[in-house]
Order: C-alpha cells, then sequence, then structure tokens
C-alpha cells in the first residue's frame, strides 16, 4: 500500500494482501468498539462471541466451544470461566464431560447486551443501503473464495 490517503471512489485495484490487511484492520477496529460497548456489562467482547455461541447450542462442551470460536481449549476455557464468575454460564458436570449452560440470568440480559454491542447504526449512518450491500456480498464471496477445500462454507 503506498500510505496515500484516499476516498473509497480512488481505489480501483488491489492485491489480495491489501484485502487481507484493510479485512483485518477492520475487524479489529470493530472487536476494539464491541469491547468498549461490553465495557459497562462486565463481559469482553471474546465473552460475548462466546455466549453468542452457546445460546445459538445447547449444553456445549468446552472443545466445541473453543472449535466454534477457533481458539485453543485453553483459551475457551478462560472465557468461559469468566462467563461463570458473571453468573453468564455454569459448568455442569457429567460423568464422562462437562458441558457449559448458559444461565436464565444470561438469557434476561442478552437483549440488553445486544443493544450496545451492535454497532449497526453507525454503519448505516457512515454507508448507503447500496454500499453495505456490496460489501457484504464482498466479503461473502471473499469468504467463499478462502474456505477450505470440502467444507460447507454458509
Amino acid at each position: 500500500m503506498n500510505g496515500l490517503v484516499c476516498d473509497v471512489d480512488d481505489i480501483t485495484s488491489a492485491s489480495g494482501w491489501d484485502v487481507m490487511v484493510e479485512a483485518r484492520r477492520v475487524q479489529h477496529r470493530f472487536e476494539v468498539a464491541m469491547d468498549q460497548c461490553l465495557e459497562a456489562f462486565g463481559i469482553s467482547y471474546a465473552q460475548y462471541r462466546a455466549l453468542i455461541a452457546l445460546l445459538d447450542g445447547s449444553d456445549m462442551h468446552i472443545s466445541e466451544l473453543a472449535r466454534r470460536l477457533r481458539v485453543t481449549r485453553q483459551a475457551s476455557l478462560a472465557i468461559a470461566t469468566k462467563l461463570a464468575r458473571s453468573d453468564l454460564v455454569t459448568f455442569e458436570r457429567e460423568s464422562h464431560a462437562t458441558y457449559l449452560v448458559v444461565t436464565p440470568v444470561a438469557r434476561a440480559r442478552f437483549a440488553r447486551l445486544r443493544e450496545f454491542a451492535d454497532m449497526p447504526e453507525e454503519l448505516e449512518k457512515s454507508m448507503t443501503d447500496t454500499e453495505r450491500g456490496r460489501l457484504v456480498a464482498l466479503l461473502r464471496k471473499a469468504d467463499r473464495s478462502l474456505a477450505p477445500i470440502g467444507s460447507s462454507a454458509g
């Protein structure tokens, strides 16, 4: 990248590396903004992501949570432990495994959490419907182009 400040309209071509760098930069900005939004609730964006994964499924083993979040089992356990300290999940131990269970407290707080954690309003202010639609379409295309062989990418 040439280091020049340019408007979106000035970009007519970009390398695959440019796409990856910009996507990662925007992802990092989302993560920082989410951490700031969620700070009032005493949870991080990583914990929020874990809570979403847990709410999407039923009782989940720590290893399954790690796979869904694409983190190590140890990182998944650390996240789950912090959620348990906030009374958002419990550890249900069975003879063969330990499962994470979302608490009623988490379910009650989730709607309020989502209001603060989701940032679509800022994106809607800064981009037109057409721009957002095109961006989503391009990101989906990029996602499909990078999907591992044999995977069933959404």
